[in-house]
């Protein structure tokens, strides 16, 4: 049985806002943080688009690969002009869904290739291992 896990757009604020001490109305959609990531090639959602979809929307947190494409290098947070942190954020929803019971792939579901980033790697057995 598939687990889904789906919030409303308050509930996701008041997590994030608890978890990071950021709030998602700060950010301006300067798209820095996508341009910035070395990941957001990879992912479903880019960061500054997670960020509005949170804004503006109830999510459906077991739907989205992007938080477990992230590699949380925080660059996003460095270079972030309004400190909404998405990186800090990507973390929130991460441990929102493993609390929950809602997991990434196995490794052996990963299409993994001589393209595949190594930092990708590392970070996914990170994510694995808490």
């Amino acid at each position: 049985m598939e687990v889904r896990l789906v919030l409303t757009r308050t509930e996701l604020n008041e997590y994030i806002k608890e978890y990071t001490g950021r709030s998602l109305s700060a950010c301006m959609q300067c798209g820095l943080c996508t341009a910035v990531c070395p990941m957001s090639r990879f992912m479903d959602v880019h960061p500054a688009a997670l960020i509005r979809l949170l804004q503006v929307s109830d999510v459906d947190i077991s739907k989205l690969k992007a938080i477990w494409v992230c590699t949380s290098c925080m660059t996003c947070v460095d270079r972030c002009p309004r400190d909404v942190a998405p990186g800090m954020v990507i973390e929130t929803l991460r441990l929102l869904a493993l609390r929950r019971g809602i997991e990434p792939r196995s490794y052996s579901e990963m299409p993994i290739d001589i393209n595949t980033p190594t930092l990708l790697l590392v970070s996914y057995s990170r994510k694995l291992t808490g």
